[in-house]
Order: structure tokens, then sequence, then C-alpha cells
């Protein structure tokens, strides 16, 4: 279960815990703090402590002797790393038996770190009073800010105001956001292009094309294994780290899927190929079939960690890569949607397959005994009850039930809908993270606006699919739960953006009947996403009849109107005419 650092280290001895009530509970028997020790599998921080810091005799000791070491990362639980991460990783937290926050810290030396575990150890057995108050005049505060009021109506505004905060941060010169470090943030792009579609503004198009031609042209793109790393340090896309996560690049293949489709550039498609390329060669399990969570590179590194034994086997200062190679729902669920874009897009039968046998596996390995989803599979699924897992594998499902119009697909998303819905509501607005409470700052369920972003776009494809009106009725729940200013939260903004968009129009269904990979679809899907900007669209893809033309069929309620051929035939006139506007 423990990952360590694969340079040599002896962070191992420190006699680590998993998370949960049998810490907390073992911690209140032998009445000594609980020390969470957050990492990360690609953290170079997290690397160095465990073959420095944490490898050392008289850390050991103390972790031994007077605390009670707990050792998670974060892609292991998110729920965790949204309640405690602090500047970045490793965060180390000590916490009293009861679950109250003490202390936090970064990476330190071993010197450094062993001052540190020895005043916390005095502090908490010599000045016990005066801990106790101070927390509890914490938890008191912390207990006076919670309501219980219903949220307000959804805020149309936050639209505009998300799309104006995004171009105040888009790098005019490097593309991105920010004027410092740079991530990928995928999920922006998809916002403004979606506002293009809206608004048919170019600088929304343009700056994501500014943006990925940087990318591309930069360090940040490996040129010669494929992929992007996850974030430059410098606003130029240099210095980047060189983790490379599967999430993102889920994100990216979308991006330049939607690109290709409205550019008609080969470059898209180009690089399109390239990510699937990397995706099937290195984020990829043996059987190609489930993805993998990372690719990270390490710098190796010489040092004696016991006597007589030598420290590492390869050349010291060389680079080699690792793989996590834990199966984690939420982006398998990412992929497995990008790969059935790209079957529709580019026409290759094999991305379909492997997009619907990745949700098979998710659905039979990545679920507990009881059914209920699970964060990731290791030999065996952990960590059930996540939001964002039961999110993002049900709109993949959606995804398959729009391509393939097989029952099952909509009845898991369907499922997992209900999920939410009864495990997850906030009494005040909004849905929480974690359906059940635990230890420490687990007692706190949260009510985040990302989640709650996508939340609210699954219902309302779900409320569109089933006519189930108790999903439409979540969605208004998730979005009217944040109608403050929204402009804090910058970039991560855009998923709740996207979803008040579409809260705000009206639904349609557009068929479209084309060979997957026909150009002329392309041309009729984008012209439906220039045309019908006031709806929020339900795409169902089929296969058209031998030698038949790719068609577009509208649909709303009773009306229906199609075979469209030309975009030329998409006019007002002939909407009015089949009540569709």
């Amino acid at each position: 279960m423990f990952r360590f650092s694969p340079n040599p280290n002896r962070a191992h001895l420190v006699n680590w815990r998993e998370w949960g009530l049998e810490a907390f509970e073992e911690a209140q028997r032998q009445d000594k703090l609980v020390m969470l020790y957050l990492g990360a599998f690609w953290c170079g921080f997290c690397q160095r402590m465990d073959e420095t810091t944490l490898s050392v005799d008289e850390t050991q000791t103390l972790l031994n002797a007077y605390f009670i070491p707990v050792r998670v990362e974060d892609a292991q639980r998110p729920d965790l790393n949204a309640r405690y991460s602090q500047n970045g990783w490793p965060t180390i937290v000590f916490m009293t038996p009861q679950g109250d926050h003490v202390a936090s810290v970064n990476y330190m030396p071993p010197n450094d770190f062993c001052d540190v575990l020895v005043r916390l150890y005095q502090m908490y057995t010599e000045q016990r009073q005066e801990l106790e108050q101070s927390l509890a005049e914490a938890n008191q505060q912390s207990s006076q800010v919670s309501t219980t009021s219903e949220p307000a109506s959804p805020r149309s505004e936050s639209v505009a105001e998300i799309a104006e905060t995004l171009m105040g941060l888009a790098d005019p010169i490097y593309g991105g956001y920010g004027p410092d470090h740079k991530f990928l943030h995928p999920e922006a792009h998809q916002f403004l292009l979606s506002r293009y579609h809206a608004t048919g503004d170019r600088a929304y198009v343009n700056h994501v094309a500014l943006s990925l031609e940087q990318m591309r042209r930069s360090q940040t793109h490996d040129n010669q294994d494929g992929g992007f790393h996850r974030y430059s340090s410098k606003r130029d896309w240099t210095e980047p780290h060189q983790e490379k996560l599967l999430a993102d690049h889920a994100g990216l293949l979308s991006t330049y899927l939607h690109m290709l489709v409205i550019t008609g550039e080969a470059r898209y498609e180009e690089m399109a190929q390239e990510i699937i390329d990397f995706l099937d060669r290195r984020l990829s399990d043996a059987d190609g079939v489930a993805f993998l969570g990372c690719q990270d590179y390490v710098r190796a590194v010489t040092r004696r960690i016991s006597e007589g034994q030598e420290a590492t086997p390869r050349e010291p200062g060389s680079t080699f890569w690792i793989i996590d190679d834990w199966v984690y729902t939420d982006a398998n669920a990412q992929a497995a949607s990008a790969y059935l874009h790209a079957y529709q897009i580019l026409g290759e039968s094999r991305l379909r397959e492997r997009a619907l046998n990745a949700l098979d596996f998710l659905w039979e390995h990545c679920r507990d005994s009881e059914g209920r989803v699970c964060h990731y599979f290791d030999g065996s699924p952990y960590v059930p009850g996540l939001l964002i897992d039961k999110t993002h594998l049900a709109h993949a499902n959606l995804d398959a039930h729009a391509v393939t119009g097989e029952p099952g697909y909509l009845e898991r998303a369907t499922a997992l809908g209900q999920s939410i819905l009864s495990e997850h509501k906030n009494p005040a607005g909004g849905f929480y993270d974690i359906s059940e409470n635990g230890p420490g700052h687990l007692r706190h369920k949260l009510t985040l606006l990302t989640e709650n972003g996508l939340v609210a776009s699954l219902m309302l494809r779900l409320s569109d699919v089933t006519s189930d009106i108790s999903f439409g009725e979540g969605a208004t729940w998730a979005l009217g739960a944040f109608t403050d200013d929204l402009s804090p939260y910058g970039v991560f903004a855009s998923d709740f953006g996207m979803a008040m968009a579409g809260y705000m129009s009206s639904p349609l269904t557009v068929t479209l009947e084309a060979a997957p990979g026909d150009p002329q679809a392309r041309v009729l899907a984008l012209s439906a996403m220039d045309r019908l900007t006031e709806r929020r669209v339900t795409w169902i893809f089929r296969p058209p009849d031998e030698k038949a033309k790719a068609a577009l069929y509208l649909e709303d309620g009773d009306s229906k109107v199609g075979p469209i051929y030309e975009p030329a035939q998409l006019t007002p006139d002939l909407l009015t005419a089949a009540r569709l506007s």
C-alpha cells in the first residue's frame, strides 16, 4: 500500500499506518499525536524527504516512539488532499488523537524536522491545557460559520464574469493563464471554446490556439517520448516539472479534437494522435484496457543507505522514468470520454473499443462488494464514496450511450446520478465531496465549486435524456450554491461556467448519422454548435445506412426536423417552422 522514492531510502522503517479510524483509535489509546504525511507519487520534494529526512535514525526513532505516523498520497485520497494540502507536497500535518489540527509543515531537512518533532512532543505533553483550550476555541468559531439556509437561484451573469476573468488571466504572449508558472488547464480552454460558439468572438478561439501552439513548441511538451508535463515554473513554459498526468492528457485530447473541428487544421489532428499514442504506450496497463495514473522522471542519486549497501545501480545523475500503475476511476472515465470523442472525429474503431473496455473495467473492478464506486484499483478497489468519481464515471457512461445506443450505459449513469442525489446533497445547497464522514477533517464535508459544476452538467444531461425532473432540480441545487463573485476562483471556475451556460439554455436532441471520421460530419457538427448556441444539445451518434450521406436530425419533444445534409439548411426559418427555437 505504501510507496516510496524509487531511489534508495529507508523511509519504510517508519512504522506507517493507513489513514482510518484505527490510526486515531491507536493514537487515543497511546495518547500520541497523529502525523499525517501527505505526498504525491511524482513529487520531487517527497522523494527527497524519503531519501533524506525520513531515512535517518533520529527521525525514525522519534516518529515510531512518540507519534502515530500515517502516510497517504494525494491521488490516492483527493478528499484528504482537499482538506490538508498546504503550499504543495509533502504536507505534513500534526493532529491530536481526536483529529484536531495542531500544526503543518512542508519539506524539511533532517535536523530541522527532528527539532519540530521534539517541540511538538514537548508542547503536547507539557502544555496540554493551553493546547486544548486553543483547539476548543478554534472549533467553536468553525461551528459558528455553518449555515442551513437553502441556496439562492443560479446567477446567469456568472458565465460572462467567468469568461472575463479567464481572458483577464490570459497571457497574450505565451498563452496559458496567469503571469507566472503555467499549468495545462484544458478545462479553461474548453470553456473558452464554448464561449466562442455562443458569441462568435474569435478572441476566445485565438487564445486557445496560441496556448496550444506555445505549449507544443516549449519544453513542457516532451518531443521525444510524447505527452505534456504537468506544469512549468516559468511564464514561457520553460523549466517544466516532469510528471505527466492521465487526467491532463484526457482534457488536452478533447481540446485538440475540438480545435480540429473548429479549424480543420491538420496540426490539431497530429497532436491528438500523438496524445493517443502516448497514452497507449506509457499510461496503459499490460492488457491495454485500463489507463494508469501518471509518468514521472526521476534523477538517480548515490547514497549509502546501510552498511555495506551501495545506494543505486543506476548511473548517478541519470534520469529514469517511473509509472504510477494504479487505476484511478475519475481519470480513467475522463480518458474514456476523450477516446469516444476521438473515435467520432478520427474514425478509428479501436478508440471506441478501448473506451468501452475501460468503462467496463471500471464498472467491474472499481466498485466494492456493496456496489459502491471506489476511487482507485490496485488489485482491489479502495476509497468509496467520492463525488468526483461518480460524476466523471456517469459522464463517461452517457458518452458511451450516445455512441452505442446501448441502454446499459444509460442505466449506469442514471444509477450514479441517483446515488449523488441521495448520498451527497448538502441541505444548504450543492453537493458534498464525500458521502460519509470520517476522522480528522473528514468530519467536515465540503461543497466544492469545480465538483459542483461537473455535477450540474451531469444532472442537466441526465434530465434531458431521461426526462426525470429530479435531475433538473439537482442541477439547480448545485448551481444555486455559488452565487457570489467567482473571480477569486480564476480558471477553476471553468467547469462551473460550462454548467451555468447549459443551465440557461433549453434542451435539444441532435442526432448525427455519419460514418465516424467523415469530414462532412465535422462540418455538420460545427454548424450545429455555431448555430444552436441558445440550446443545450444532447448529441446522439449513429452510423448511416449504407452509402448514405452524413445527416443531422433535430428533435425537441414531438417536433422533429431532418435529414439536414448541408450547414446552409440550418436556418432560423427552419428552426422556427419546427417550433425548435
